[in-house]
């Protein structure tokens, strides 16, 4: 019976269960879409208001008040609530967690949300008479900074980061002296030291692409901007957002894969834009500075916010352009809670507002190429590279079946480094393996150290003495003799980037090496001041990761050498042929970027394998049509559609009930979906937990939503479900 009692308040929390809660308001005033605390069984919580009415099916007896109200923040806006509720319907993720998994962390919390004020830094009169020789030699960064104020008059926060990342030790001790005053300003207000107003010729591809966007930039458009790697595709992102912002009401969102692309596209931007205000959001950011920028974005103060997965989300009132960099990578896919892939929300995001979205690859997603040559999407091409004199680097398969390695590397591979050496050019070896060695092994018993809560081996890291799963984090003492037979000759065996680090410094004693994975870019700055010592010339031969496979521009970097790939060409994964061409078109991009030509080695026992024949011909296109037509062949996507449910615990026993139970109940739901088994997935046990999960397939997205819809409440309610742990995974990245 629904009940008149005044002001009622629909409040979206985060709890998982589906639908709203009802509360008195009374008479608070709150407005749709602002935050309130409210009480929930015996604790207080954060939500969000979605309704204000006068009505409730509550009986009067179990009605609460809400507990405090944050009028003076703005409010969340429809647009924001139609898309998350729009991808909790699709992702089967209960709405109020998602709405409040969107907001910056200090959003989240019951406590009013504050930010760190910003200021801006001149020289007072007696600075300025001071001198740069009043500050001893031996405090570097402050003579750096007094400089710079002295060069430039005014300077803010942003702009001091670029003279050093120690800037405020360096501006306290000069507040200190009276030779610096502060004062507050405006935090959105990006100022850069490299600001510049050099424009770059276009070519006639990047000229092309520009003008066919802007042509239609009035609606709705996906186009996909194809570029070679070093083909200009960020020049063209420039031109776009000069050219739709220079109205001065208009923002836009340009989304990355991962945090380290962030502060180099950043700078860019910054450069080539310092009239439009930028901000830019990732976990990398503390709480108060994120949730600044959030807010920044929000009133549109921010004209061109540059963020990671979740940025998707932010409110953007004058939202004019969606770019997504990197389309294909996997990091834009979130692996836990609500599991969205945030290019497709993007897109989404971008035909609901209207505008034009551009997704740019060098190796597109085979979804993606599968949209562009149905016509779904624009096709823009750019087969040049942007700098005139630069050409694509050459691409040679070394078969090392048929060669003596020393400590993994070939006699070619040495050979081409050496060569470089002797030229002062540089070189790159990539290695997508951290730590010393892959597996301690005994060589009497062939025991291999394993991770106890792991399907997994542990990896070795000998400098710091231990070993490491590199799954779940556990880390031990390395054993001196063998657990099973006590051999005491245990011998690490493969190789890490780590001991590449040593086999180099070994083999070529002269050459200055920087190695460039998760280890040693902890600290914070790490990764970019270890860029800066790269462009500087300060380093000989980088030994790295993915971490440096796409997106940074080393025009003395003249040759790479890829190691150990060949795991990835008999990968149980469907994807992983296409990971994998992605993966090796990004970091053979990295060699001849400037007028220097470019050579890629790539360590192979499988010369031959049609991947690596379409990498030396560079020619994504032509490999993209025999993967599609295996994914065809076999049913997969982009041809068919995937929903995963996954389960863990301590026990299989529960995990596989609870499966058996998903897969007999999705069956007699309807025949249109295929319902597999449940299966152990390829790592079978992860933190200790057993792991299960079953999958769905259809040909028709709407059917295979239909039992989705109908499944999740019925798995909700089973006696199993609050004793494992499990998740709906819609359009699975991972199996």
């Amino acid at each position: 019976m629904t009940e008149t009692m005044g002001e009622i308040l629909r409040v979206a929390l985060d709890v998982p269960v589906d639908g709203v809660f009802d509360y008195r308001g009374n008479g608070s005033g709150v407005a749709v879409g602002q935050r309130v605390v409210v009480p929930f069984g015996p604790r207080k919580q954060v939500g969000i208001v979605l309704e204000v009415t006068g009505s409730t099916d509550v009986p009067a007896a179990k009605l609460k008040s809400i507990l405090q109200s944050f009028e003076d923040e703005p409010p969340l806006d429809s647009e924001i609530f139609a898309l998350l509720k729009f991808c909790a319907d699709y992702y089967q993720y209960p709405y109020g967690q998602a709405l409040l998994s969107a907001l910056p962390g200090r959003l989240r919390q019951t406590e009013p949300a504050t930010t760190r004020k910003q200021f801006s830094y001149a020289l007072t009169p007696a600075g300025m008479v001071a001198g740069v020789d009043a500050i001893p030699a031996r405090q570097a960064v402050q003579r750096r900074v007094y400089a710079a104020l002295l060069e430039h008059c005014s300077l803010n926060e942003s702009a001091l980061a670029e003279v050093s990342s120690c800037w405020r030790k360096a501006i306290n001790a000069l507040l200190e002296n009276g030779w610096v005053k502060a004062e507050e300003t405006f935090a959105g207000l990006r100022q850069s030291l490299t600001a510049s107003s050099v424009q770059p010729e276009l070519n006639q591809e990047q000229t092309h692409a520009v003008n066919a966007i802007l042509a239609e930039s009035g609606s709705f458009k996906p186009w996909l901007l194809h570029g070679i790697t070093g083909s200009g595709k960020t020049e063209v992102y420039i031109r776009l957002l000069q050219a739709m912002l220079a109205d001065n009401d208009g923002q836009a969102l340009v989304l990355v894969p991962e945090i380290n692309l962030t502060p180099q596209l950043e700078a860019r931007f910054r450069s080539r834009l310092p009239e439009f205000p930028l901000v830019s959001l990732h976990s990398n950011l503390g709480e108060s500075e994120r949730l600044q920028n959030w807010r920044l974005a929000q009133s549109g103060a921010a004209r061109i916010i540059i963020g990671t997965r979740l940025s998707v989300f932010t409110p953007l009132p004058r939202l004019r352009l969606v770019i997504v960099d990197e389309e294909h990578d996997t990091s834009y896919k979130q692996q836990d809670s609500m599991r969205y892939h945030a290019r497709d929300v993007a897109l989404v995001r971008a035909q609901r507002r209207n505008i034009p979205i551009l997704l740019g690859s060098a190796t597109p997603a085979l979804e993606t190429w599968h949209n562009a040559q149905s016509g779904r999407y624009g096709l823009l091409s750019m087969h040049e590279r942007a700098v005139s004199q630069s050409q694509l680097p050459k691409v040679v398969c070394v078969d090392v079946s048929k060669v003596e390695l020393r400590d993994g590397l070939s006699p070619h591979l040495i050979k081409a480094m050496r060569e470089r050496l002797d030229r002062g050019e540089q070189s790159l070896l990539f290695i997508n393996r951290r730590g010393y060695s892959p597996v301690l092994l005994c060589t009497a018993c062939q025991w291999i150290a394993p991770c106890m809560r792991c399907s997994s081996r542990l990896v070795v890291h000998l400098r710091q003495g231990f070993l490491r799963c590199h799954h779940c984090g556990h880390e031990q003492k390395i054993v001196r003799q063998c657990p099973s037979c006590g051999n005491p000759d245990l011998h690490p065996t493969g190789h890490g980037t780590q001991r590449l680090e040593e086999t180099l410094a070994k083999l070529l004693p002269e050459a200055r090496v920087l190695r460039v994975d998760r280890d040693s870019t902890r600290r914070k700055n790490a990764l970019s001041d270890m860029l800066v010592a790269v462009h500087a010339g300060e380093v000989d031969i980088l030994v790295g990761t993915q971490m440096l496979a796409k997106g940074h521009d080393f025009p003395n970097l003249t040759l790479v050498g890829v190691l150990d790939t060949d795991s990835a060409l008999f990968s149980p994964d469907f994807r992983a042929a296409e990971r994998l061409f992605a993966q090796l078109m990004q970091v053979a991009g990295r060699a001849g970027r400037a007028d220097k030509p470019g050579e890629v080695l790539i360590q192979t026992t499988f010369p031959e394998h049609s991947l690596f024949n379409a990498l030396r011909r560079q020619d994504f296109p032509a490999y993209a049509v025999s993967l599609l037509h295996e994914r065809e062949t076999a049913q997969f996507p982009p041809y068919e559609f995937l929903a995963l449910v996954k389960a863990e615990a301590n026990d299989y026993s529960p995990v596989h009930r609870f499966l058996q139970y998903a897969s007999d109940t999705a069956r007699e739901l309807g025949n249109e979906v295929l319902v597999y088994d449940p299966v152990r997935p390829q790592m079978e046990r992860l933190k200790g937990m057993e792991r299960g999960q079953l999958l769905f397939q259809a040909n028709n997205r709407q059917v295979l939503q239909v039992v989705l819809r109908q499944l999740v409440p019925l798995l909700r309610a089973h006696p199993l479900s609050n004793k494992i742990r499990w998740a709906l995974d819609v359009d699975p990245q991972e199996f």
